[in-house]
């Protein structure tokens, strides 16, 4: 396949704009095929249309609500193809992408995949806004019924522009910007439709985040993406409840980890834009909208949210300029202490990314330099936390490879009871990698139409940003 179309994926993944606040926000770039042709449009009792394709016998039939390994979804990206000697107009993403799915069965190997099923959307899937926590996936409700999308329209801040050119976007005022409205939008998958939960103009949402009890959606709401432009009064936490009642205003401007009952965890940078300073403040913001400060760190660190809310999975990023090259891999209490350190390593580039949960909380899994590794949450061995290398009870379970280019971990994920990792690979090309945590065993799903180098069918794209509906 193109190296073009690699570089598209992993730089999605994995360019944020230096120049973002927070924790990096950046954009998905990627464009649909011409909106499926439909019958007329099928109204669910709450207003929301449901899209149905011209050949309904071309898709599989849905088969999640009978399998014990729910559903992938994960977004399809082709990009176009010009015979030679044409060549891709410079600078300009023509890339398609559709949104997927496939039985959860089939992608740990317990049964054959069929082709991909395409799931129409009312909206233009290039306008999906991803965040360095979101990652263009749908977050799913915890009972699975119900995922969240945003939805952003490109504008002059998503919009992809040559380094010179944000410089005059820094000197403009909101104002003078283009923006577009955003939009939460919620699919309902035993329904097959969608929903605007939330609409704002002018705004930028991310970081939508459940409550443990599925009844209400958190999310971020920002004027900008960028440090250097002001915080409105209007921006800031905000509560939905999934039928899009009880909208509220929480305050706070630090980005969702998630939900600690019925406060939210948030972590907000001190020194937004500083290239050396990461110093942050992790706050729980109340239903009153009164926060309370956690611990302060100066780490240049990730945090990732334990299931039940009582910890955080926390891994070190790139050694800041003149800093130690040694980063650590962590489970911090909320009050910032240290539970128990996974390992410390030596490491001046590549932060430890993606770094994940499993559904229970019972296991973590965290990839650096071509590893992916998992580990118990509770520790059998009592490793000081400056100890060098890794905890023994630190597994190594795949070790990607690729002879031309450094190969990367995209996205990572367990199955749903645990015994499965699926990682989304840059090896060559991203492809899908499925590890059985029983014995050890890892294998790549044969998914009809997503090989590249499959020359008798036809082509789909590129997996990526991928979600598992339990």
């Amino acid at each position: 396949m193109k190296r073009s179309m690699i570089i598209l994926v992993v730089s999605v993944l994995f360019l944020g704009l230096g120049c973002l606040a927070q924790f990096s926000v950046f954009e998905v770039t990627i464009e649909t095929p011409t909106p499926l042709a439909s019958s007329a449009p099928l109204s669910s009792p709450n207003g929301s249309v449901a899209v149905i394709p011209e050949n309904p016998a071309a898709i599989a039939s849905p088969v999640e609500g009978l399998d014990p390994y729910g559903a992938l979804y994960f977004s399809i990206i082709k990009e176009k193809e010009y015979p030679a000697p044409a060549t891709p107009p410079p600078g300009l993403d023509e890339s398609v992408t559709r949104l997927a799915r496939l039985p959860g069965s089939c992608v740990v190997g317990l049964l054959p995949c069929p082709a991909p099923e395409v799931v129409p959307t009312p909206f233009d899937m290039k306008d999906v806004l991803a965040t360095d926590s979101d990652a263009g996936a749908l977050a799913w409700s915890p009972d699975g019924r119900y995922g969240l999308l945003v939805i952003h329209p490109q504008d002059d801040i998503t919009r992809g522009r040559p380094t010179d050119a944000w410089e005059e976007i820094k000197k403009k005022n909101l104002k003078d910007l283009e923006i577009s409205p955003s939009v939460l939008y919620l699919f309902d998958a035993e329904n097959e439709t969608w929903r605007e939960l939330y609409r704002a103009d002018r705004k930028f949402f991310h970081s939508p985040r459940w409550s443990r009890d599925g009844q209400w959606v958190a999310f971020n709401v920002a004027s900008s993406l960028f440090y250097f432009h002001p915080f409105q009064a209007d921006d800031g936490v905000y509560i939905v409840r999934p039928d899009g009642s009880d909208l509220k205003q929480l305050g706070g401007n630090g980005n969702i980890l998630g939900w600690v009952g019925e406060n939210i965890l948030l972590v907000r940078n001190l020194r937004p834009g500083s290239p050396t300073d990461f110093s942050h403040v992790v706050e729980k913001l109340g239903f009153d909208g009164q926060l309370t400060t956690l611990f302060e760190s100066s780490r240049r660190a990730r945090y990732a949210l334990a299931p039940d809310g009582s910890s955080l999975l926390t891994v070190d990023g790139p050694a800041r300029a003149g800093g130690s090259p040694q980063i650590s891999v962590n489970l911090l209490a909320l009050d910032g202490s240290v539970i128990r350190s996974f390992g410390t390593f030596s490491n001046n580039a590549p932060a430890y990314f993606p770094a994940v949960w499993s559904p229970d909380g019972s296991w973590v899994a965290f990839a650096n330099l071509r590893r992916l590794f998992i580990g118990p949450r509770a520790g059998r061995f009592n490793t000081a936390g400056d100890t060098f290398g890794f905890a023994p009870d630190i597994r190594e379970v795949y070790v990607a490879d690729d002879q031309s280019i450094s190969p990367d971990y995209l996205d990572v994920q367990f199955s749903p009871d645990n015994k499965y990792l699926l990682a989304e690979v840059y090896e060559g090309s991203p492809h899908f990698v499925v590890v059985s945590l029983d014995n050890g065993s890892s294998t790549s799903p044969v998914i009809p139409h997503l090989d590249p180098f499959v020359v008798d069918e036809e082509y789909l794209g590129v997996p990526s940003f991928f979600s598992w509906r339990q």
